[in-house]
């Protein structure tokens, strides 16, 4: 394998390739390519310091498939489920290049208007937009909470994987069937008491290492802030309420795609969350906010963030969040979240490191990070705890979730792609699907 080859497969891993490898997969010459991306159907990714442009290989992929569609459903089909033709009706998120619009209100509007992540919750459940901040009412923390949590404590020096306690709370919290829970009107109260449960678990990220019950009738993020044992301030609730915002949906992300399936046959609202959560735990998605965390946790030194800075541009940043599909010039959420890190007026050695990074893979790699950088940022910037952002994240992202379940079980119908079947080359099988 020459050098260049081997440059081209260093792109392709991380989801990016060149232009030669795009006229291959397309099938067409380069002056066919460049009239793709004055068309806008190609949004190529500029290189600081170079002439050659960079291009996602899903988008690639994606206007081959469409192209292909003359050829019958089975071309289109055949890549729907890898970012290709939309498979799914919904009226919920719209993925514009300004960022997600909910229900027809923009994310990034919504950080300033109405400013609170509960009334945008409401919106997404019920597709109105409430007046004035809601506020919702902590009830009592049901005993089987309490007793599910009692042994996700981590062991002394150990992260917690706040995640993997989020799904412990969820299906305590559950059990029941999607008929109790439809004839009883109790949808939107469950998934209100699924957030204020999830918002108690960050005590577990606090010195006290336990689940802090939200008691009385307080902003989510004011329960957050208290329960990560926090000063709360103004700047902090704002902080939190925007990234919570940011993470509310994302249309039909791999997780909301697991809790879409699961209401399609029929599970109830907390286990609907609780599958979403399993994929959200990937090292692609909110793991990945983990990785970030303890990678700057073992910083000591500029030597050692010269060093990581030297591993992430030399695989070409493709093993970090760096580049998305839905955004080939960059993800409008991160650069709102990172901004605001920057805006801190009083930095943490946290929050410095990981600018400093950002700003040295942007230099030397040009690939813009993905919405894990900008809400690991926001809680450097504030000082929160490790493993902060990942728990945001999933807060956020349940009233997605949620949203998601409900418009599902009006569709009535059961989520069942197909998989194709092809014998192995040693006579055995390979199923894609």
């Amino acid at each position: 394998m020459n050098a260049r080859s081997a440059v081209v497969d260093a792109w392709s891993a991380g989801g990016f390739i060149d232009s030669r490898e795009a006229c291959r997969i397309l099938q067409v010459k380069a002056a066919t390519l460049y009239t793709y991306v004055s068309r806008g159907l190609l949004h190529p990714v500029a290189q600081p310091g170079r002439k050659t442009r960079l291009y996602l290989r899903d988008e690639v992929e994606g206007l081959r498939t469409r192209s292909q569609a003359r050829l019958g459903h089975g071309a289109v089909a055949a890549t729907a489920l890898r970012w290709g033709q939309p498979v799914i009706d919904t009226g919920i998120t719209e993925i514009t290049p300004a960022g997600p619009r909910y229900r027809g209100h923009l994310a990034s509007e919504l950080v300033d208007y109405p400013g609170i992540f509960e009334n945008v919750a409401e919106l997404l459940w019920t597709g109105v937009l409430p007046h004035g901040a809601s506020v919702w009412h902590a009830g009592v923390t049901p005993a089987r909470l309490r007793l599910a949590l009692r042994g996700m404590a981590p062991e002394p020096g150990a992260s917690p994987r706040m995640i993997r306690t989020f799904q412990a709370a969820a299906l305590a919290l559950g059990g029941g069937s999607v008929d109790e829970e439809v004839r009883s009107g109790t949808q939107i109260p469950d998934a209100r008491q699924l957030v204020l449960a999830f918002a108690g678990c960050c005590g577990f990220l606090s010195p006290q290492r336990k689940y802090r019950p939200p008691a009385g009738a307080k902003p989510v993020a004011h329960h957050i802030a208290e329960a990560l044992g926090q000063e709360v301030s103004a700047e902090l609730l704002q902080a939190l309420d925007a990234m919570l915002i940011l993470s509310a949906d994302h249309e039909l992300s791999p997780p909301t795609f697991s809790a879409r399936i699961a209401a399609s046959v029929g599970a109830e609202l907390h286990a609907c969350v609780g599958a979403a959560l399993a994929a959200l735990s990937g090292t692609g998605l909110a793991g990945g906010c983990d990785r970030i965390d303890d990678t700057l946790a073992g910083i000591r030194s500029s030597a050692q963030l010269d060093a990581w800075v030297s591993r992430v541009v030399s695989d070409r940043a493709r093993s970090l969040p760096f580049g998305i599909e839905s955004y080939p010039q960059g993800d409008p959420r991160a650069a709102q979240l990172i901004r605001m890190a920057r805006e801190r007026p009083r930095q943490t050695r946290r929050s410095e490191l990981l600018l400093r990074f950002l700003d040295e893979i942007q230099a030397r790699v040009g690939m813009p990070p993905r919405i894990e950088f900008g809400l690991v940022a926001v809680c450097a910037a504030w000082d929160l705890p490790p493993g902060s952002a990942s728990a945001v994240w999933g807060m956020g992202r349940t009233a997605g979730w949620i949203a998601h379940a409900l418009e599902q079980r009006l569709n009535g119908f059961f989520l069942r792609p197909r998989g194709l079947f092809q014998a192995g080359p040693q006579g055995g099988a390979v199923l894609k699907s």
